[in-house]
Formats: C-alpha cells, sequence, structure tokens
C-alpha cells in the first residue's frame, strides 16, 4: 500500500482537497490516483457488506437512473433570472410610457432604463450562478452515510447551517461531502444510511435512501 505521506494533497482531476489517507480514485470526480485504497486496520470496512447488498438491490436500477432536484445555488441563480426578467418587463413598459409621454426624456422613462439596466444584471448574474452550480458533473453512487457534521454561518440577525457527510463507497473509497442547509422544511439525513449519493464535485445534492 502507498504511503499516505506521499499521497497527492488535491486531485489532479478536479483539485479537491483529498483525505488523509491513500485512495485508489478521488472520491469527488473518480479520477483515477494511481494507489491502493486504504483499509482500516481491522481489515474490511464494516460498511462493505450493506454496499454489496446495494449493488444487488433491485431499486438501485431506477435511482441510478434518476435525476434530482438540483441544489440551493442552482435554486438562487433561478431566482436571480427569474427577477431580472421581471425587471426588464417592468422597465421596458416604464420606458415605453415615458417616450410615448412626448417632450424630452421624462423622468418616467428615466426610471424604466435603470430597471432595464437592473434587470440586466440580474439577469447576467442568475446565469452565471447556474453555470457554476452544474459546473461539476454529476455523479450517481451506490453507498452509506458513516458520519456528519455541521457548521453555521451568522449573518446579521440570522443565518444558515451548512452540513458535512462523510460518505462511503465502493471499494472503502470515502469522501466528505458539502450538503448546504434547506431550512427548518427539510431535515439533513442521519447517519448509517445506506442509498445513492448524488454529488457535484465536493457538494452532495442529494441521498436516496434504499433499506438494505
Amino acid at each position: 500500500m502507498a504511503d499516505p505521506q506521499t499521497a497527492p494533497k488535491n486531485c489532479p482531476g478536479c483539485g479537491a482537497k483529498l483525505p488523509d489517507v491513500a485512495l485508489s480514485i478521488c472520491p469527488y470526480c473518480v479520477t483515477p490516483l494511481g494507489l491502493d485504497a486504504g483499509k482500516e486496520e481491522s481489515g474490511e470496512s464494516p460498511f462493505a457488506g450493506r454496499i454489496a447488498r446495494l449493488l444487488e438491490h433491485k431499486d438501485l436500477g431506477p435511482a441510478m437512473e434518476w435525476s434530482p432536484p438540483e441544489g440551493p445555488e442552482f435554486v438562487r441563480g433561478g431566482q436571480l433570472v427569474f427577477r431580472g426578467k421581471l425587471a426588464l418587463t417592468v422597465g421596458a413598459l416604464a420606458a415605453t410610457a415615458g417616450i410615448l409621454s412626448g417632450g424630452p426624456v421624462s423622468a418616467v422613462a428615466a426610471i424604466g432604463y435603470a430597471i432595464i439596466a437592473g434587470g440586466v444584471w440580474l439577469l447576467l448574474q442568475g446565469k452565471r450562478v447556474i453555470q457554476q452550480s452544474v459546473q461539476a458533473e454529476l455523479l450517481r453512487r451506490p453507498g452509506v452515510i458513516v458520519d456528519r457534521r455541521s457548521e453555521t454561518n451568522l449573518k446579521g440577525l440570522g443565518g444558515n447551517t451548512d452540513y458535512y457527510f462523510l460518505l462511503e463507497f465502493e471499494s472503502g473509497v470515502r469522501g466528505e461531502f458539502l450538503w448546504p442547509g434547506r431550512g427548518v422544511n427539510e431535515e439533513p439525513y442521519p447517519t448509517n444510511l445506506p442509498g445513492v449519493a448524488y454529488t457535484r464535485g465536493v457538494e452532495l445534492v442529494h441521498f436516496k435512501h434504499i433499506r438494505v
């Protein structure tokens, strides 16, 4: 087995920081690393049996073909695009009304042009956020949620909580993935949960539970 001290710190494929163990593939983009997979001193991972049963489960096929809803950043980008289009419509109406009023450019028309400029900015920002949120390839892999932790970020009078899930996949490959909190309407996944993980880079987009 390769010495973990000689293993790369970052994946040569996606640039993500790698766990401090020797791995055969990157857990975030499955780029081959040319190393032997790390194993626990006791031998086979305690989750290997559950993952093996997942690979034979009748529900695995449909789960591997299913496309999950995208994460919060994709949704935020869509909201920006919607607001941009709305602003363009309102601005165009205001500018047209100002022009039809006759005479020099009226205050209404000037406001309309300002709203149009703001709409264009929102539209471009929204498209940029959407493109960045889906830049990494969506991977579908059977695995188990081994552990989780959370970090709360305070902003003004409020804040948000991000969760980090340690996932184990086939051949004992492990990686920690970010799951941005969705608020009180969606509970984070529990540990020791088997199923299919849908990931984009270091982000866990969704986890579909399969009972084994």
